[in-house]
């Protein structure tokens, strides 16, 4: 058994095989990212998007790489997905497809002006939005980032 996982890490670290992370995706309601936003054991770096915005599929990546390259400094990247509850198995394929390690999660909450001020007041409703937090210290963003421009608003918060 040993021999076996010995080799398992040595074929993950050749780069010939990639294995994925990525939990099942959980639905959840805002209670449950309100939690979320409340943290304050890393650095908390939520993006809400949904699989037909493009401008939060070009981002994604940016989101990704950051997120592997802060890893060691407690930066925990979020993907809150606003797509349907019904359009699950899309969300589930589409993040698949595109090798998202980070966690992601489905909004099951229809009624968006019960929640949006809720994140932020600055929130007018449209993606790419991204809330980057520390337990109570947060920055709301609506827009969409380069790596360069998500990796200055991060390293405000050390």
């Amino acid at each position: 058994m040993k021999i076996f996982k010995l080799l398992l890490i040595i074929v993950c670290l050749s780069g010939n095989y990639v294995v994925s992370a990525q939990n099942p995706i959980e639905i959840i309601k805002f209670t449950d990212l309100d939690k979320l936003m409340q943290k304050d054991d890393g650095i908390y770096v939520i993006n809400f998007w949904a699989s037909w915005c493009r401008p939060c599929v070009a981002e994604m990546p940016n989101f990704e790489t950051v997120g592997n390259n802060f890893r060691l400094n407690n930066v925990k990247i979020i993907f809150i997905s606003l797509d349907f509850k019904r359009d699950l198995e899309n969300v589930k394929k589409f993040v698949e497809d595109k090798g998202i390690n980070s966690p992601v999660y489905l909004l099951d909450e229809p009624d968006y002006d019960s929640w949006i001020d809720k994140v932020s007041t600055k929130w007018s409703g449209a993606i790419p939005a991204t809330l980057i937090s520390q337990g109570n210290r947060k920055e709301f963003y609506e827009q969409i980032f380069d790596y360069q421009t998500l990796t200055e608003k991060i390293k405000h918060f050390f």
